[in-house]
């Protein structure tokens, strides 16, 4: 037996041990590498086993039309929304006002213009049971928002709870998306990431230059079978812009130990503001489920004043790389102004030599 003596001395270290080991097991698990040293599909546990799909039958429409802006497979096309500090929209700005920089390198812009571009957009609503005391609001503002549309967008309507379902292919007919909304079942869980992921993946596919999904979940993730990092992957490397409206929980007192952890509605609201950012859109987050009127009458008029901005990158290796994108206004009044695009994209990447 030791001495008590010797005891006193190891009783603070061994106090400083115990609560060395208790950061350990508390502190949050690092995100995983950008840099593709992710776990794969195989590698990480899933909560459900089948790959989810959707029938990705591409749009119909007038390519020579539709795709002007794609004529030039190298050519970006960033959509660009400026704001004033009192969120209002801000129009009249000319090519000369906007400085395009690739990975810090300054861009000749090729094209601009300001107009009401017509958009392949994806309506994403959540239907799990939680959602019950809301979808009267969110079906009259979804149809409020297409009826705000340019008729010439085409529309897709995806609904979700624990599994993910086309439920309107591309459509332009506002009676056949009506009669789908208010003929939905609300029940079940939350496969948010697969709906987002999905969603992606059919906006890709329409025939219109601009690409926009809306998403409306008051849920965390519970039963999806991709990973956030796979979604997020899945969001960087398309061109669709993701507006997320979010119903969350109020987030819980956190102990003296919390602060070192997130909450599920927290998780789920940095995963919706990251989505929505890295894709120049935004997030909304009501706290009472008829605000939903007044965000997608903004997200309606924002999509039908972006600034169109295009160019040919001065990079010409096509390593498949990410390639990060900043764009700055020089004009008198740009202190007061803010500018939101995406925040980059990957370019193309050649085909290896035969085998």
């Amino acid at each position: 037996m030791l001495p008590r003596t010797d005891l006193r001395r190891r009783i603070p270290a061994l106090i400083s041990l115990l609560l060395m080991l208790g950061a350990v097991e508390l502190s949050p698990a690092l995100p995983a590498a950008a840099d593709g040293q992710q776990k794969t599909g195989q590698q990480e546990e899933r909560k459900k086993q089948v790959k989810p799909d959707l029938d990705t039958k591409p749009a119909q429409g007038n390519p020579q039309k539709d795709f002007r802006y794609g004529v030039n497979v190298d050519l970006v096309v960033v959509h660009t929304s400026v704001t004033d500090k009192s969120g209002q929209f801000v129009s009249g700005l000319k090519q000369q006002d906007f400085k395009l920089f690739e990975d810090g390198v300054n861009q000749t812009i090729q094209s601009f213009s300001q107009e009401d571009v017509p958009v392949s957009l994806g309506l994403v609503i959540d239907l799990s049971g939680s959602m019950r005391n809301k979808i009267e609001d969110v079906t009259k503002a979804a149809l409020a928002f297409i009826r705000a549309s340019n008729p010439d967008d085409e529309e897709f309507l995806i609904g979700f709870n624990d599994e993910v379902e086309l439920l309107e292919d591309y459509t332009s007919d506002i009676d056949t998306i009506s009669d789908t909304l208010n003929n939905t079942v609300v029940t079940g869980g939350t496969a948010l990431w697969d709906a987002i992921y999905l969603a992606v993946q059919k906006a890709q596919s329409g025939s219109k230059p601009k690409k926009a999904l809306i998403l409306i979940s008051d849920g965390e993730d519970k039963d999806s079978y991709y990973s956030l990092d796979e979604m997020v992957a899945k969001v960087q490397e398309s061109d669709v812009q993701i507006y997320s409206i979010g119903f969350l929980n109020e987030f819980p007192d956190k102990g003296l130990f919390g602060r070192w952890s997130k909450s599920e509605p927290e998780k789920a609201r940095d995963a919706l503001l990251r989505i929505s950012t890295e894709t120049g859109a935004k997030a909304y987050f009501p706290k009472n489920p008829n605000e939903i009127h007044k965000v997608v009458a903004e997200i309606a008029h924002e999509l039908r004043s972006q600034y169109s901005i295009s160019y040919v990158s001065s990079n010409t290796a096509r390593d498949g790389g990410w390639r990060r994108l900043k764009i700055s206004l020089d004009h008198p009044q740009a202190p007061a102004l803010h500018v939101r695009y995406r925040m980059g994209y990957f370019s193309p990447r050649s085909a290896g030599p035969a085998k």
